[in-house]
């Protein structure tokens, strides 16, 4: 028998997780969310009830970019009611042996992980990333559909990547620092700063 897992979060990206976890082998217990509706089992607030009932075997945040501080909160609540907390690849997904990953990252199809990248918990690695060797993806980083980060990068924790976004060689982004869509970062980028375009310049910059 599968074993049932709580995707906290029931938006566009729950669903994707959802749909992850089944190609990963486990059956969707259902959602929490803050509002009811169908497979909704609770309130985010009614996970350690949710758990107590037997809802779930482990459980996974589903919040999606659209809301980056949530996406920590919900895991450290996770963490702090003792839940297990899920890993998934997605079968299509390529990981060099060498490759670490922390508790609650997600990597969908297409992903490439390379030697000795570092994943930290609760990370994002959407469809068609490409994170090539002795690179570092922080706690809760966000990495959209396609981003491409060359040899030996540090996206540092609750950092957000656009889809298409590239990171050249040995370039660090910062703490909660955003990189949009389509950006070709050249240099390091501050925390907490956000970039754009080709190469990459502070949002308003010249």
């Amino acid at each position: 028998m599968a074993k049932r897992l709580l995707v906290m979060g029931a938006g566009g990206h729950g669903r994707a997780v959802a749909d992850l976890a089944a190609e990963c082998g486990w059956t969707v217990a259902g959602f929490t969310d803050r509002v009811t509706g169908a497979s909704i089992l609770g309130r985010d607030e009614d996970l350690t009830a949710l758990a107590a009932a037997g809802a779930m075997d482990a459980a996974v945040v589903g919040v999606g970019n659209a809301a980056l501080d949530r996406r920590a909160a919900l895991f450290q609540l996770l963490k702090a009611s003792g839940i297990v907390v899920a890993t998934l690849v997605h079968p299509r997904a390529v990981l060099s042996r060498s490759c670490r990953l922390g508790e609650g990252v997600v990597v969908f199809a297409g992903g490439v992980l390379g030697s000795s990248v570092e994943v930290g918990d609760n990370a994002v690695v959407y469809s068609g990333v490409i994170a090539e060797h002795d690179g570092r993806i922080g706690a809760h980083a966000y990495l959209s559909p396609g981003v491409v980060l060359c040899g030996g990068v540090t996206i540092e924790a609750g950092a957000f990547l656009g889809a298409r976004a590239t990171v050249l060689p040995n370039l660090t982004v910062g703490k909660e620092a955003e990189v949009a869509a389509g950006a070709v970062v050249i240099s390091d980028v501050p925390a907490g700063e956000t970039v754009m375009g080709v190469p990459a310049r502070p949002r308003g910059g010249r």
